[in-house]
């Protein structure tokens, strides 16, 4: 996947990683096609409880990450929130008001995402 670099006024390098998500029934995988370009993104591994998501862009410090619905899980109360590390991100994903994730395997659409944008700050 390509690696997109920003570069802020003070100098700081910082990586974006950015994906849509989307599982049509074969498992959580970036979308790659001429309208989707992933960033940074190096693997999406799905668990029971949870999606792990490898960022090796070698980044030093966390700035920023979001995961969001798009309007297909927002319809249908998917909430997520993300854990964030320097190359490895957990998304949680829940419905409704439940504290309990679901089993992301679960949450099959033939064009629902989520959305995940961050920054992480390169040495």
């Amino acid at each position: 996947m390509p690696e997109h670099v920003l570069v802020t006024e003070a100098g700081a390098r910082l990586a974006v990683i950015s994906c849509a998500l989307r599982n049509t029934g074969s498992g959580w995988h970036p979308i790659a096609d001429t309208a989707h370009a992933p960033s940074g993104v190096s693997a999406v591994i799905q668990h029971p409880d949870h999606l792990e998501i490898t960022h090796n862009v070698g980044a030093v410090r966390v700035s920023s990450l979001q995961v969001t619905p798009d309007e297909y899980y927002a319809a249908r109360a998917v909430r997520c929130g993300a854990s964030v590390g320097l190359a490895l991100t957990r998304i949680y994903l829940y419905k409704g008001t439940s504290s309990v994730p679901v089993d992301p395997a679960t949450l099959v659409a033939s064009s629902g995402n989520l959305w995940l944008t961050g920054l992480l700050e390169l040495a």
